[in-house]
């Protein structure tokens, strides 16, 4: 049996990401404000996953991860007065932000893996040695 394991599946789900990168100075605000609101979201209705990543490399961003199982559930937390204070947190960048939202339809684990290395002819993934 494989030491790691996932399993394929079809559904439907909107993934979100915001990226920013604050100023130094609203760094620690931006991140209060964030964390704050974090586990309120998670609690809405239809969100599977509300993740903050604060990358402290070269260009120091923010990065929201968000994943709705609905469209109706994404829209009702967009109108939210706790999105307002995401969106106040984005404001106090002052830089360009990027968002994206994206429909995923298919979900691939480590099968994929398996099956494109079995393919090519390399070594078995996740099988233990024994």
């Amino acid at each position: 049996m494989p030491l790691w394991h996932g399993s394929g599946s079809s559904f439907s789900v909107t993934m979100g990401t915001v990226r920013f990168v604050p100023p130094s100075n609203r760094r620690a605000d931006v991140l209060e404000i964030l964390r704050s609101v974090q586990g309120p979201v998670r609690t809405q209705p239809g969100c599977a996953a509300f993740d903050i990543y604060d990358d402290r490399g070269p260009d120091s961003a923010v990065l929201l991860v968000e994943r709705w199982e609905t469209d109706a559930a994404l829209e009702a937390h967009l109108r939210s007065d706790i999105y307002r204070s995401i969106l106040c947190a984005i404001e106090l960048s002052g830089e360009r932000t990027e968002v994206r939202f994206e429909h995923v339809s298919d979900s691939q684990g480590i099968e994929l893996i398996e099956r494109t290395r079995s393919a090519s002819g390399g070594p078995d993934v996740g099988r233990s040695k024994g």
